[in-house]
């Protein structure tokens, strides 16, 4: 999903004065962005994709099979266990390639365009400013657009194993299931009918149009405005207070230098620990609206045409289904590992955009004037 990182509004008062004098950083202002994005995208695409899956399957259970396996079976280290026995490794990351190019373009998009409507629209500030969250409203149809044929690639995908095996079980006599001692409810793996995003993409569209790619597009994207609203609001504030924090615990390590205020150790703590807390805090309030989207993109599509009009569940249906069969708690079916990694990947984007923007200094590819602008 989205991410920020330390943007350069969050300049002080003199370093904005300074460089406000100067047209041409702007330009690099964007460029370094774009380097930090793309980069954050990548490795936080990578990091958190095993957990991506987990969340997936889980959702799939509680909203497409009635008879889902049991709590335990559905835990997340047990369920990722029995993935990597009976699966392979390679399936854990079966489906990574819309969301490793997809996600990298959204998170260059997010920096630039938080960072100019922040700047020149809202005038968003430092710490809890709902202007913050509005200026991350007008890029979510943009990531709509982005992320809805990435998500359902990639939810096919992911579940392209279990549907398979639920297929042929159904083609099964249930009696011999039966005579096997609990083996009906055991999560099971098998190879899928798809060999690769490509192949899925290409299969889907060839049988249903182009269109197919857009299921779930108004729930994702209503996802995605109130995930990086949510966001950037919480990970302005809370940056602020985990730097308030650091800085006042280094004045008592330090006997109260007055230096203690430029560290830039603070930052560098702060920044990460804001990022995993806001990624966390964001994916808890919009994770309801995440789970009718995985309802949605993951129902079974079939790969043969047919005259007959593909039937598909909405969201409003999805959403009314899992109400009356599982109350609240479906709309919270594998939150836990989404909240892991929304930590673990949040953070992680930040040190990756950091270390891109250290090494296009260091190269030269931005100039060192420039550079200091994103030092708080």
């Amino acid at each position: 999903q989205t991410s920020i990182a330390d943007l350069p509004s969050n300049q002080s008062a003199t370093e904005r004065a300074n460089s406000s004098k100067v047209a041409e950083p702007t330009i690099f202002h964007l460029g370094e962005e774009a380097i930090g994005g793309f980069a954050a995208g990548i490795i936080g695409t990578l990091l958190g994709f095993p957990l991506d899956l987990v969340k997936t399957r889980q959702v799939y259970y509680y909203t497409q099979i009635a008879s889902a396996p049991s709590t335990k079976q559905l835990s997340t280290l047990p369920l990722l266990t029995h993935i990597l026995r009976t699966e392979g490794i390679a399936s854990i990351y079966k489906g990574v390639g819309p969301p490793l190019l997809s996600l990298s373009i959204v998170n260059t998009c997010s920096f630039t365009s938080y960072s100019y409507f922040r700047q020149n629209i809202f005038h968003g500030q430092n710490g809890w400013d709902i202007n913050n969250a509005l200026s991350a409203f007008p890029g979510a149809p943009l990531f709509g657009l982005i992320t809805t044929p990435e998500n359902f690639l990639k939810t096919q995908m992911q579940l392209d194993n279990v549907q398979s095996e639920l297929e042929t079980t159904n083609k099964s006599q249930t009696t011999q299931l039966q005579s096997n001692d609990g083996q009906k409810n055991q999560i099971q793996g098998t190879r899928g009918k798809f060999t690769s995003s490509v192949h899925c993409a290409r299969t889907l569209v060839s049988s249903h149009g182009i269109t197919i790619l857009y299921t779930g597009h108004a729930i994702n994207t209503v996802r995605e405005a109130g995930f990086v609203g949510a966001y950037f609001f919480f990970y302005e504030g809370y940056k602020e207070e985990f730097r308030r924090s650091l800085l006042g615990l280094e004045r008592l390590m330090f006997l109260g230098d007055d230096n203690s205020h430029n560290s830039s150790f603070a930052t560098s703590v702060a920044v990460p620990l804001a990022g995993g807390f806001a990624g966390a805090t964001a994916w808890a309030l919009t994770f309801p609206l995440d789970c009718v989207r995985a309802g949605v993109q993951g129902q079974p599509i079939p790969i043969s045409p047919s005259k007959v009009r593909l039937q598909k569940e909405g969201a409003l249906e999805i959403l009314r289904r899992l109400l009356q069969t599982k109350g609240l708690n479906g709309l919270y079916a594998g939150v836990r590992p989404s909240i892991i990694r929304a930590f673990l990947v949040s953070g992680s984007r930040f040190s990756a955009y950091e270390g891109a923007l250290w090494l296009c200094r260091r190269s030269g590819l931005t100039s060192i004037e420039n550079g200091a602008n994103y030092v708080n």
